[in-house]
């Protein structure tokens, strides 16, 4: 649900607001065409992920899964992930900081599912900008000359302070805790606007996950996804509320495919934990046609 986020108010002619999509009202007639469902109780590895549409186009799918094992000697199973986020403003919107979460969580019991790696595990800069900025401060001085009369001599000084600033889009991931509770089974992205200049965040993050597991039974993913908006497009957000996304159904089994199975899922890697997900991730600001005129004969 929207809700004023003044330390977000950079100073900008548009204010920003944070909106929480998970919960968020649209201004539409139908609210359930955001929410992503699963098609049956065993459609596993749901290609479309996460889909919201309106003043800023969001979507999500699920392009590549890979149950396999960490290494060929190890006991421990492991499935590595990779997403396709879109985010795609109309006209002057904008989003200026986004929150990817994933939670995953096991079937059983006793099973026990745990983040090992994530693509962009630090923190990275995105199309750095350098400008330069100058402060000018000035007062009037006066000075008194004792002769036969007082003479005062008055004049005007300055004082210029240049200062040279650099700021970027930045990008950064980890892995997190449920209630402060081992292991992590939470895998998170955060990627903000560059404030000096801003213009919103990437049109398209690929992020890539590796998660570790202790049994060969299904395991769910939950999403979360929230952002900073301009204030125009959060306004916009006071008729209908808008359910949580279906949990995306892993199923390690090759036997058992499910309800309309996801073409881009393989089985049977036992090196999985010799992946680097940065191989796998990509991010870009904005795709542009160099050769976008045609003659037509």
């Amino acid at each position: 649900m929207s809700q004023p986020d003044q330390d977000a108010q950079f100073g900008h002619e548009d204010v920003i607001e944070k909106t929480n999509f998970g919960m968020y009202e649209a201004a539409m007639e139908e609210g359930s065409g955001f929410h992503v469902f699963n098609v049956a109780s065993d459609q596993y590895h749901r290609a479309e992920a996460l889909q919201r549409t309106g003043a800023i186009d969001i979507t999500c799918t699920l392009e590549k899964v890979i149950h396999g094992a960490m290494s060929a000697d190890s006991d421990s199973y492991a499935t590595l992930l990779v997403m396709q986020w879109f985010f795609q403003p109309t006209g002057s919107r904008r989003i200026s900081e986004a929150t990817i979460k994933l939670l995953f969580e096991a079937s059983s019991t006793d099973g026990e599912v745990e983040v090992e790696k994530v693509s962009f595990p630090d923190t990275y800069s995105l199309m750095p900008t350098t400008q330069e900025e100058s402060i000018t401060k000035g007062g009037e001085a006066t000075i008194g000359v004792e002769q036969i009369a007082q003479l005062s001599l008055t004049g005007k000084w300055e004082k210029t302070v240049s200062s040279t600033t650099s700021d970027a889009i930045t990008l950064s991931g980890g892995k997190r805790l449920v209630n402060n509770i081992p292991p992590n089974r939470i895998a998170e992205w955060k990627i903000s606007e560059n404030e000096s200049q801003p213009a919103g965040i990437p049109a398209s993050l690929k992020i890539a996950v590796l998660v570790s597991r202790n049994d060969e039974e299904k395991f769910s993913c939950k999403l979360s996804f929230t952002c900073k908006t301009d204030l125009k497009t959060a306004a916009q957000s006071f008729f209908k509320k808008i359910p949580k996304d279906d949990p995306i159904i892993f199923q390690p089994d090759p036997e058992v495919k499910g309800t309309r199975p996801n073409k881009n899922v393989t089985y049977g890697d036992d090196e999985l934990g010799s992946v680097d997900p940065n191989d796998l991730c990509d991010v870009t600001f904005r795709t542009v046609i160099s050769n976008g005129q045609k003659t037509w004969k």
